[in-house]
């Protein structure tokens, strides 16, 4: 049904920010937070922890899913009752206004065409009034799911940042090595010991590694942009960014992957509605089919939470792989940094030994990262977001 388009209600008037640079309108009244609770959400930087409630303040899409929800509070009301009946007086809106024509007004045909659509309309307005299942909390909930999925994103956006970033500082590390290797090169045929093919490889692992940085780079400014836009920022803004929380591993050991399933089915959005359309429902055909769907859903959220699980578990022995190189290399560019002053290693295999070592180093901090995001995953999956159809 088409949607009456109201004012902004008051217990949704938004609040204009003018004490920083971020000036977005929030969806709550000023009395729903405290104020040092504003001024963290005012003061222009975008904290992990923050993302949740910058996303209900702030995000484009909840605030008009907020509006949208209290409209079809006031045009439907609450209950499956409510909507019943607004359907009804709906159809029976439309059969009072209909009005047929002659049989020789010269537009009979249009004319009537438009009224057999109007007629099959109020046929399908009465036939949802008999079936309806749909109320408030099924669009509350369907509304609440929205939200969760852009905290959700909002999440990995910040997470894909800093993987970004690191993988930037990677690709800038294998340019300096390409730089020395180009160096050696170079050095090598001006003492003809080395090739113009040595050369030409080398100005191309060059060329492949700034590309590679320039790739880095327009990937981080995309994955910024998409995320204060997300937040309520434009695009063109410049909010700080803070790092990362640090990895809770006790959170990992401490993993109920049994309860959590439980604990999955209670939050999960989309089975929630499905029950709750269950309840609402009159017809047993209705009801048989909804009870094959949550059926189905249940199963398939209990396989999202254990595939989840199973991430978790191996981005954990990812990482304690990549520590366990880290330190190996760590070690190895130790030795080779003895010899090197003792004159018994080149410049070259010096340099090649500290970036070994340095880019072992990051790709331990990835995988670290990739760790928590695996865990990010797992929550919300447990937290509502697991999938509830087949994939």
């Amino acid at each position: 049904m088409k949607a009456l388009r109201r004012a902004l209600p008051l217990g949704l008037a938004a609040m204009m920010l003018t004490a920083t640079p971020f000036t977005a309108l929030a969806s709550s009244p000023e009395f729903a937070r405290t104020a040092e609770e504003w001024a963290r959400l005012q003061d222009n930087v975008i904290e992990y922890d923050e993302l949740a409630d910058l996303v209900h303040e702030y995000n484009a899409t909840v605030q008009k899913n907020q509006i949208d929800l209290n409209e079809f509070r006031k045009d439907y009301g609450t209950s499956k009752e409510d909507v019943a009946r607004r359907y009804r007086e709906l159809a029976d809106e439309l059969e009072a206004d209909l009005t047929y024509p002659d049989s020789g007004d010269a537009d009979y045909g249009s004319r009537m065409g438009g009224i057999i659509s109007n007629e099959t309309t109020i046929k399908d307005l009465r036939k949802q009034a008999d079936e309806a299942v749909e109320d408030f909390e099924i669009n509350r909930l369907n509304y609440a799911a929205a939200e969760a999925a852009i905290v959700n994103t909002a999440q990995s956006h910040m997470i894909n940042y800093y993987l970004e970033q690191l993988q930037l500082q990677m690709d800038q590390k294998n340019l300096a090595l390409q730089q020395e290797n180009l160096k050696s090169a170079e050095t090598r045929r001006a003492n003809g010991l080395g090739t113009d093919v040595e050369v030409l490889t080398a100005q191309e692992g060059i060329r492949n590694a700034e590309q590679a940085i320039q790739s880095d780079e327009t990937d981080m400014e995309n994955y910024r942009q998409r995320l204060q836009v997300l937040l309520g920022w434009k695009h063109s803004d410049t909010p700080e960014m803070q790092a990362l929380p640090p990895l809770d591993m006790s959170e990992i050991a401490g993993l109920d992957v049994e309860a959590d399933k439980a604990l999955a089915l209670e939050n999960n959005y989309v089975l929630r509605v499905n029950r709750r359309k269950y309840d609402n429902a009159k017809s047993a055909d209705t009801k048989e089919t909804l009870e094959k769907t949550i059926r189905e859903n249940e199963q398939n959220i209990h396989a999202s939470v254990y595939s989840a699980y199973k991430s978790v578990l191996s981005a954990k022995t990812s990482c304690e792989l990549a520590q366990a190189q880290a330190n190996l290399e760590r070690r190895n560019f130790d030795t080779t940094s003895r010899q090197h002053e003792l004159g018994n290693v080149s410049r070259a295999d010096y340099i090649k030994g500290q970036n070994s070592a340095e880019t072992a180093e990051l790709k331990r901090q990835t995988a670290e990262l990739k760790l928590f995001q695996a865990l990010q995953n797992y929550r919300s999956t447990v937290n509502g977001l697991a999938s509830s159809s087949a994939s």
